[in-house]
């Protein structure tokens, strides 16, 4: 809905309501684009022979299984991540394999070999999983991206670690992914196996470098943008995230170009966290102001349930200006010099009398001396206020994102899981030298509640039969309108460029 008489422009909220129910038969069936993997192997003695009956399990959880005659084992429907695999047999050592990586969609192999011992005994033998380069039942062009990974590249964004992959292209912004050479609304984006494509879910929009005739949003200078869907999750929030190049089956025909799937953390049997923090100020003067901090924590809440919590806050002082822009000096108010009487007829007693107030005015953007031969000193001290050099006032934006996760285990390996992300940005627009009454701002704002239900209905040693249950609301608003006096000045210089208080507008969804 637009208002052109008001330069406001609003997007209408929209709300999408996914459930899918999946029957889940045969120990070989995987949902291609879920979140969850499966893993499969034998279990053998130190000469090669099959052990039966033997317990299978994953440390911290209750999947669990026993093996077949065969030695074989298999657990379906197990998050994406990184567990402990622990096999067991009356008469052996019990041996964990550590650092088995479940990979979403796929199946990964792990053999087991358990030593004979005359006694019982309660020797745990640990030995180390091997990742093999690619899972044996990857039939398509699929390039995967770990959260361990994710870290130590030099990159704030998902999307961001995506353009690294073959066929995959960032646009000049590096705002949006364009896939095997199609346009960015023609690849999907799936998070915790639900589509997350409609909509602007997890985009935001940069500051300043908006139409001001209320005929839409964009830019150059924008803060944690992205396709739809992958803005949604931040950098320490994600187990798994690929892209699939290659051709797709038919559950995803609405997939164009490519599929992206992100898959977000859970916490695991032990407590773990992170904290970063960067900036662009640490000597001074640089032309945004960038201040960028991520936190997270996961771990165990109570026997197999389990939590994450993960965060990113990013803010920035001030729109691009230009090197050499200080030289053309910006002025702010700071404050009232002095107040005139103006009578609104002279010569007459009568006249009622307006008081009017002449502001003194100090540089923002610009040089320090500017004004410092001037015989009033004030104006040579600039008013006690410092000048930001190339920076220009009123032009900040702000923009978070929020993840949090429990997930159940229970039974032989059902589970559920709740998953909540939540997005901000705001920004103000272009600074207006003569009427703060016209300062226009815009926020962005995403809201994704996801429901993942497992539960296993028969299984055996060979095969079984489970039911999959995904239910979804999601929503986005935007508004982009006049900002209210107090909302103006309270964001007009926020310290480091946070402003996390939602903006609140002359004109908005209520009025």
């Amino acid at each position: 809905m637009t208002q052109s008489c008001v330069r406001t422009f609003v997007r209408r909220a929209r709300v999408g309501v996914l459930v899918a129910v999946t029957a889940l038969l045969g120990a070989s069936t995987l949902m291609a684009q879920g979140s969850t993997g499966k893993i499969e192997g034998r279990v053998r003695d130190q000469a090669g022979a099959p052990i039966a009956n033997a317990q299978v399990f994953l440390v911290g959880t209750t999947f669990q299984t026993q093996t077949s005659p065969a030695g074989y084992y298999f657990l379906n429907n197990v998050p994406a991540g990184t567990v402990t695999l622990q096999a067991g047999f009356i008469g052996y050592k019990s041996t964990q394999v550590t650092n088995v990586v479940i990979l979403a969609g796929q199946t990964v192999t792990q053999d087991v070999a358990l030593e004979s011992t005359p006694f019982q005994v309660e020797e745990l033998t640990v030995t180390a999983a091997e990742i093999p380069l690619v899972p044996r039942d990857q039939v398509t062009t699929k390039h995967r991206l770990g959260g361990a990974f994710g870290d130590k590249l030099p990159v704030d964004r998902i999307q961001n670690a995506l353009a690294l992959q073959p066929g995959v292209v960032a646009s000049a912004s590096g705002a949006t992914l364009s896939i095997r050479g199609g346009r960015p609304d023609e690849s999907v984006i799936y998070v915790d196996g639900v589509p997350t494509s409609a909509g602007h879910r997890g985009t935001s929009f940069g500051f300043s470098a908006f139409s001001r005739t209320g005929s839409g949003v964009g830019g150059s200078g924008q803060l944690g943008s992205g396709n739809a869907g992958t803005g949604l999750v931040g950098t320490n929030s994600f187990e798994e995230a690929s892209v699939t190049t290659g051709s797709s089956s038919a559950e995803f025909g609405n997939a164009q170009s490519g599929i992206v799937s992100i898959s977000t953390k859970a916490g695991g049997p032990t407590y773990s966290g992170s904290f970063g923090y960067a900036t662009d100020e640490v000597f001074g003067g640089s032309e945004r102001g960038l201040n960028f901090f991520n936190a997270s924590i996961g771990g165990p809440i109570a026997g197999a349930l389990t939590f994450f919590v993960g965060g990113q806050l990013e803010g920035l002082r001030s729109n691009v200006t230009g090197k050499g822009s200080q030289d053309f000096p910006v002025f702010v108010r700071a404050g009232v010099d002095t107040t005139v009487a103006v009578p609104s007829a002279l010569g007459d007693p009568t006249a009622d009398t307006s008081f009017v107030d002449v502001e003194q005015y100090a540089v923002y953007r610009g040089k320090s001396d500017a004004f410092a031969g001037s015989s009033n000193s004030d104006i040579a001290n600039n008013y006690g206020f410092d000048t930001k050099g190339i920076r220009l006032p009123g032009t900040g934006a702000t923009n978070y994102k929020l993840t949090g996760k429990l997930n159940y285990t229970f039974g032989t390996g059902s589970r559920i899981s709740i998953t909540g992300l939540a997005t901000q940005n705001q920004s103000r627009g272009d600074f207006d030298r003569s009427n703060p009454q016209d300062a226009f701002g815009l926020r962005n704002w995403n809201r994704n509640l996801t429901l993942a239900w497992t539960q296993n209905l028969s299984k055996s040693a060979e095969r079984a039969l489970a039911l999959e249950v995904f239910g979804s609301y999601q929503a986005d608003r935007q508004i982009f309108a006049p900002l209210t006096r107090e909302t103006e000045l309270a964001s007009y210089q926020p310290t480091g460029g946070f402003y996390i208080k939602p903006y609140e507008f002359l004109w908005d969804f209520e009025t």
